[in-house]
C-alpha cells in the first residue's frame, strides 16, 4: 500500500507552509495594484508620456518597485520552503514508499522503458522548483518524483486559496464532454502528461467501462502513479512515454486528455502533441486539455504581468508563451476542422475558474 503518512511536526510544518503561502498570495498579493496604479504606472507615464503598452514593461517597472520585490522574495522562499518540507518527509519514509510502490498482482500495467530520453522542455528546469524535475529517477522501483508531486498537492492549492485538495476540475471538464457529445461512451482513453495518476483516475471514475491509458515522461512519476491506482483496485495502464509521439496504432482511442499540462511543454511541442492525438483518435474521437486559465487577450496588462510570475521565478519557461498563443492554430494544423475546435471557460463549485479547449475528429 502506497502511503504518505505524516508525524505531528510534518503535518504542523506543512500547515505552516499553507499559512505563508495564503499570507503571501490573498494578503500581500492584492495589494501590488495599488503600489503599480499609485506608485509605478505614474512614474513611467512622467518618464514616458505614455502608459506602459504590455506585461513586459509593467515587469521592467515592478521590478525596481520595494513592495514587489519584497513579495516575490517571500514568494520564492514560501515555495522552496514547501519543497524542503515534503523533502523531509519523503527522506523519513522512503523505505517504505519504494517497498509499497511494488505491486503483486496487478489490475493495470506498469511499462518503464530505460532507454527512454525525456524532452528538453522538461529536463533543462525543475518545473515548479520541484526538486530533480518531473523526470527524476534514482533507479529501479523509485517513486521519489512522485512522492514530491504528492506533496505539492497537499499544500499549493490551498496555498492559493482553492480550499479544496486534487484535482477536482477534470471531472468537471469530463461531465461537461458527456453533455457537449451525449454519445461520447470511449472504449480507450488516453491521458497525457498523467503525472501521479489523479487526472487517470477520474478518467476512469467518468467512464468505468473505458480502458484507460496514462502516459508521462518521469519513471518515478508512472511508479507512483500505478500503485497508487492499484491501491484502489482501479486498473489503469499507466507507461513512460512523450505525448508528442507515442506507441499507440492510429485510431485506438476515442478520448484523449490532459490536465494542466499544455503549459509545461513548449510552442513546438503543442503543435506535436495535437497532432499526435489526431492520430491516435477514432473518428468522432474527442481531445479535451485542461488547463489553468490562460488567455491574456481576456485580461488587463497588470493581470497579465501577474500571471506570468511563474515564466521567470517557477522555473516555467513556456507559461507565458501559452497565455499568448491562439491554441486553435494548432488544432486545426493537427489535423482537426477548424468548425470541430472549441475553448471556453467553466467554474467550478468551490469558485475556481478553468480554461479547456478541445476538438472532435472527423
Amino acid at each position: 500500500m502506497l502511503a504518505m503518512e505524516l508525524d505531528h511536526d510534518e503535518a504542523a510544518r506543512e500547515r505552516y507552509v499553507v499559512s505563508l503561502k495564503w499570507h503571501i498570495n490573498l494578503d500581500l498579493g492584492p495589494q501590488l495594484r495599488s503600489a503599480y496604479e499609485g506608485q509605478a504606472k505614474p512614474r513611467f507615464q512622467r518618464q514616458h508620456g505614455r502608459s506602459p503598452k504590455d506585461r513586459h514593461e509593467v515587469r521592467e517597472l515592478m521590478l525596481t518597485e520595494p513592495s514587489y520585490q519584497a513579495w516575490g522574495s517571500l514568494s520564492y522562499l514560501a515555495q522552496e520552503l514547501m519543497w524542503t518540507a515534503i523533502e523531509t518527509e519523503i527522506a523519513r519514509m522512503q523505505p517504505a514508499l519504494n517497498t509499497g510502490s511494488k505491486v503483486v498482482r496487478p489490475r493495470g500495467s506498469l511499462t518503464v522503458d530505460p532507454a527512454f530520453r525525456a524532452p528538453r522542455y522538461v529536463t533543462a528546469v525543475d518545473i515548479h522548483l520541484q526538486p530533480g524535475g518531473y523526470a527524476l529517477d534514482l533507479g529501479e522501483g523509485d517513486v521519489t518524483a512522485g512522492a514530491f508531486y504528492e506533496g505539492a498537492t497537499r499544500m499549493y492549492a490551498l496555498g492559493q486559496g482553492i480550499r479544496i485538495r486534487g484535482n477536482r476540475a477534470l471531472p468537471e471538464v469530463l461531465a461537461e464532454l458527456k453533455r457537449q457529445y451525449p454519445r461520447l461512451a470511449p472504449k480507450r482513453i488516453l491521458d497525457i502528461g498523467c503525472n501521479i495518476g489523479g487526472s487517470s483516475m477520474a478518467c476512469k471514475d467518468v467512464f468505468p467501462e473505458a480502458e484507460v491509458y496514462g502516459i508521462d515522461i518521469g519513471a518515478g512519476l508512472i511508479r507512483y502513479a500505478h500503485a497508487r491506482a492499484e491501491s484502489v483496485d482501479k486498473a489503469i495502464h499507466f507507461s513512460v512515454q512523450n505525448g508528442e509521439r507515442t506507441n499507440f496504432a492510429d485510431g485506438f482511442f476515442d478520448l484523449v486528455a490532459s490536465g494542466t499540462l499544455l503549459h509545461e511543454t513548449s510552442y513546438k511541442a503543442i503543435y506535436n502533441i495535437f497532432q499526435e492525438a489526431h492520430r491516435l483518435l477514432a473518428p468522432g474521437g474527442v481531445m479535451a486539455h485542461l488547463e489553468i486559465p490562460v488567455r491574456h487577450a481576456d485580461m488587463d496588462i497588470f493581470t497579465q504581468f501577474g500571471h506570468d510570475w511563474s515564466t521567470h521565478f517557477n522555473a516555467e519557461p513556456f507559461w507565458g508563451t501559452l497565455h499568448d498563443m491562439d491554441v486553435l492554430d494548432p488544432m486545426v494544423k493537427g489535423g482537426f476542422a477548424r468548425n470541430k475546435c472549441w475553448q471556453r471557460y467553466i467554474s467550478l463549485p468551490n469558485g475556481s475558474r478553468w480554461w479547456v479547449c478541445g476538438a472532435q475528429k472527423s
